[in-house]
């Protein structure tokens, strides 16, 4: 064909289209490899916004599924299921049913890892952080729910990540997925969290061969000793505005909220929470879980193999001691935060 040719036909295809346009939703496809507009644009004045950060966008990008977006994704025949070929029909990747949307440093791997003792739940093993800002606008639904682990359609996939809290516009894309999701939060005592997450920045410095800065010099501000740095610890242990804008996007009914310090010392108590939750009977018992003394945390023993299994070295760190003076400072900075936290979600945990 010549290159004249060519042109025209091209134009006939472009005039083709024009004629045969029908009108759509701007951005009624969205895929990772072609450009176009988002799904949806809502002004973002409608809805409160509290993030990491805030990039000043006056719209939210929001996906709703369409077609065969969320259908599951058959797999090949794969190790274990190739003598049993009615399963291997059914095993796929599915849509999430359930997913766990933080707080960071309150116990989520660890809540994943008991959960996976039930064989009614499949988790997935990392974190795709999909619903939030850097990553939302890559990839589409289709490619979102190939990376959920395989499941049998009775099994409910649950996935998490701790940026779907913070990160507000991920509330509104994952109802924009499914109205009907269930979320569970964990959230512990924030004084708590405030020494966990130090811990894991300590660690990481020594890792790469620096000094960390004391705890004290992370928490107060620079040109007044004697005051607290607010925003960075609003940030890291203020639970109140992230629920409170949670609550506008979904109904109460769907939002577990669950006790990390409970999860570290009581597991059992916080799984059987989870079941009854997600409609499903008791399988995690006591035969499934144990304390590890040499660790000083819970531990699980595979229902199928009685193999036994602790989270990893970076999980269930000593958390440095805290004297009495600040201790009781930070108490009293987040208690008027935890009042209002407790009666927004009509419960109280041993904060206060």
């Amino acid at each position: 064909m010549s290159l004249q040719s060519h042109s025209l036909q091209s134009w006939s295809d472009l005039l083709d289209r024009w004629v045969n346009f029908e009108p759509k939703q701007v951005g009624s496809k969205y895929f990772q490899s072609e450009f176009s507009f988002p799904e949806d644009t809502i002004p973002r004045s409608h809805f409160p916004r509290q993030s990491i950060k805030d990039t000043g966008r006056a719209t939210i990008m929001i996906r709703k599924p369409k077609g065969i977006d969320l259908d599951p994704k058959p797999l090949p025949i794969i190790k274990g299921v190739k003598d049993d070929p009615a399963r291997a029909v059914l095993l796929a990747r599915r849509p999430p049913g359930c997913i766990l949307l933080g707080f960071g440093k309150c116990g989520t791997s660890a809540l994943l890892e008991f959960l996976d003792l039930h064989p009614n739940i499949v988790t997935l093993d990392w974190e795709t952080d999909y619903f939030c800002d850097r990553m939302y606008p890559k990839y589409d639904l289709q490619w979102y729910v190939k990376k959920m682990p395989p499941s049998l359609p009775h099994q409910i996939t649950v996935e998490k990540s701790p940026c779907y809290i913070v990160e507000h516009d991920a509330h509104l894309r994952m109802r924009a997925m499914n109205s009907s999701l269930k979320l569970m939060v964990l959230v512990r005592d924030p004084i708590v969290r405030v020494l966990s997450e130090y811990g894991h920045y300590s660690a990481t410095e020594r890792y790469w061969g620096r000094i960390p800065t004391p705890l004290i010099d992370r928490i107060t501000a620079k040109s007044k000793e004697e005051e607290f740095n607010e925003a960075q610890l609003l940030k890291i242990g203020n639970y109140f505005p992230h629920f409170e804008h949670l609550l506008n996007v979904f109904p109460r009914t769907q939002i577990l909220v669950l006790d990390g310090d409970l999860l570290i010392t009581d597991p059992l108590s916080q799984t059987r929470k989870v079941e009854d939750f997600l409609s499903l009977p008791h399988q995690i018992t006591e035969e499934h879980i144990y304390f590890d003394k040499d660790k000083g945390f819970y531990c699980m023993i595979s229902p199928e193999t009685g193999e036994r299994k602790c989270l990893g070295k970076s999980k269930g760190r000593q958390h440095d001691n805290l004297d009495d003076a600040l201790k009781a400072k930070l108490s009293d900075f987040y208690r008027p935060y935890n009042k209002k936290l407790f009666e927004l979600l009509g419960e109280k945990f041993d904060w206060l």
